[in-house]
């Protein structure tokens, strides 16, 4: 993200504080982070927030609030998810805050979002293209989510989405994974108390939890952004966005996830950034763990995958492996 960001705006020197919400994060990984982001310390910072480390309002509330989803949903979704909904308590100190997921992969400046005007709206997001799913109706989007259910072992119940409300999402496919949040105007609003009660009357018959609240409590009051703040790779070529260089935010949202599958789309874009971070040891191990996986198919996918690695590794890095497996190997023989 930072590398594709602007650092000035109109002759003002942009800071860009981020803050990650995590559950459990290893110090290792935090380090890990830390130095990733070092290079661009000049115009940015990171602070870490661990919600399992902290039993205070609004973090215990999260945890409480993500014993009364359904089965599959805690499967599916962290409890992070759930923060969401307690933005303005989480963050006291801001009036208005980006808001995105991690499984995303940054190819342009998101910048100039944060200075998109907003006139009484809760938040901004970007729209989804049902239609990419074969989803053209609202009949459609019922009729699939009452598959996913019962896919799902979800019970239909009384506090299940009623067709009138099912129809609300059709109209607004708001995606939660970029939003640009007006804080103050929730506090002015008291809109997390009206988020809560409402998420109380439906809970376990939630399947897309705070996505769907934030649609069916801010109906009306939500900012549509461009589309090329939140991109599902399958979007880039359609008339959402015609070309590749018209997305800001990819956003892996489905299941064809970058890291499990080389050859799924943008999956080489993304482990080319990830090896330029103090995680790539762990990337390429989990591509050495695919490796069959991904050269499945034919000679010419399994050329076309080492010469992609080979530009990507050098001696030192190699070695660094080598040293990495060799301690990872006297390690688990000394506990033995």
């Amino acid at each position: 993200m930072l590398s594709s960001c602007t650092q000035e705006r109109d002759g003002v020197k942009l800071f860009y504080q981020i803050h990650c919400l995590v559950d459990s994060l290893s110090t290792e990984n935090v380090e890990k982070l830390k130095r990733t982001i070092a290079p661009f310390s000049a115009f940015s910072g990171i602070e870490f927030c661990d919600i399992s480390k902290n039993d205070a309002y609004p973090f215990k509330l999260v945890s409480q609030l993500f014993l009364r989803l359904n089965p599959f949903a805690k499967k599916r979704f962290s409890k992070m998810i759930l923060c969401r909904l307690l933005l303005a308590s989480i963050f006291p100190q801001y009036e208005k805050i980006i808001m995105f997921d991690v499984d995303t992969l940054f190819v342009g400046d998101i910048s100039e979002s944060f200075f998109i005007p907003m006139d009484g709206e809760y938040f901004g997001a970007t729209k989804e293209d049902f239609s990419l799913i074969g989803i053209h109706s609202a009949n459609d989007l019922f009729a699939s989510r009452l598959n996913w259910s019962k896919g799902m072992g979800v019970k239909l119940n009384h506090k299940s989405l009623t067709f009138q409300e099912v129809g609300i999402l059709y109209e607004n496919p708001f995606n939660a994974g970029f939003m640009l949040v007006n804080l103050a105007l929730w506090r002015e609003s008291h809109l997390e108390e009206k988020l809560i009660d409402f998420f109380k009357t439906r809970d376990e018959g939630l399947l897309l939890p705070e996505q769907d609240l934030f649609v069916l409590v801010c109906q009306g009051r939500i900012l549509e952004m461009p589309c090329k703040y939140n991109v599902h790779p399958r979007m880039v070529g359609t008339r959402m966005i015609p070309k590749k260089t018209d997305a800001c935010m990819l956003h892996f949202y489905a299941d064809e996830k970058p890291w499990k599958h080389f050859r799924y789309p943008y999956s080489e874009e993304w482990h080319q950034v990830a090896f330029k971070t103090s995680f790539e040891s762990l990337v390429f191990k989990n591509l050495v763990g695919k490796i069959e996986t991904f050269t499945e198919l034919n000679d010419h996918n399994k050329k076309s995958f080492f010469e992609f690695l080979n530009t990507r590794l050098n001696k030192k890095f190699l070695i660094q492996y080598v040293l990495f497996k060799i301690f990872k190997k006297l390690e688990s023989f000394c506990l033995r």
